[in-house]
């Protein structure tokens, strides 16, 4: 497909082409520009687990963990004569069937964000640790999360370069207001808009967010990144694997998508 340099400025160019099969379907993409372009790729498939790959020279791949299936159409950003490649990479794990948080878990873990538990389970509802939501993050950053003595050490060494997180206590589970900021802390550092705000006061207990986690968690509420349970915030309650799911696909599906 072939993009007019004068298309390639503004929102996303939707490139003329049938829709591609969400499976195994590769296109080039000529845009003619030194700048990346941002392409609509017309395609059908199943949304949640659809994943996109830049076609590296020597045949392999890069997975473009951001790239999100919606409404037709996958946005990526492309170098001139990029190719794209789709697949449904999606997994299965027999105790996320019928889950609330089911098609979410297929969206991270077809990205590969999240991999399932030694005996080949999700663990949906158990508590994300520290040192998971580190090593999630790296790897939606396309850090290398690979080798180390310890298995977080790549993830946790990416998180307190980047001042996303002190590192401390990795294998204590990562509390709901914890998330916020870590989560707001990503945020800024991929240059997105932490301005908008969430009004705290409509939950009844607003007043135990943390004076530190207060204008992550309003912004985290605001972009709608995270919602109340049973009507409240429960800043102190454990985050678990499946709720941090849900927001992370919110996060690539909304915020991550923005020009």
């Amino acid at each position: 497909a072939t993009v007019r340099e004068s298309q390639s400025s503004g929102a996303a160019v939707v490139l003329p082409i049938p829709a591609l099969p969400g499976n195994s379907a590769s296109l080039t993409v000529h845009t003619g520009s030194v700048r990346l372009v941002r392409v609509d790729i017309p395609a059908r498939g199943n949304e949640d687990t659809t994943v996109a790959y830049f076609v590296n020279g020597d045949g392999s791949e890069t997975m473009i963990k951001t790239a999100v299936l919606s409404r037709g159409r996958i946005t990526v950003s492309v170098p001139n004569g990029a190719t794209v490649r789709l697949r449904d990479n999606g997994k299965d794990f027999y105790d996320t069937q019928g889950h609330w948080a089911e098609d979410a878990i297929g969206f991270v873990t077809a990205r590969e964000l999240f991999s399932g538990t030694a005996d080949g389970t999700f663990a949906p509802d158990a508590p994300l640790s520290r040192a998971m939501l580190m090593t999630v993050l790296a790897r939606l950053d396309g850090a290398d999360t690979s080798g180390g003595s310890i298995w977080y050490e790549p993830g946790r060494a990416w998180a307190m370069a980047k001042g996303i997180s002190d590192g401390e206590n990795p294998q204590e589970s990562v509390t709901r207001e914890q998330l916020a900021a870590i989560l707001y802390r990503y945020a800024r550092y991929k240059g997105l808009d932490v301005s908008v705000t969430g009004d705290l006061g409509r939950f009844p207990d607003a007043s135990s967010v943390s004076p530190y986690a207060s204008d992550a968690m309003s912004w985290a509420v605001g972009s709608g990144l995270i919602a109340g349970l049973d009507g409240a915030l429960q800043p102190g309650g454990a985050a678990g694997r499946a709720q941090v799911a849900v927001i992370l696909q919110r996060l690539c599906a909304g915020l991550l998508q923005m020009p």
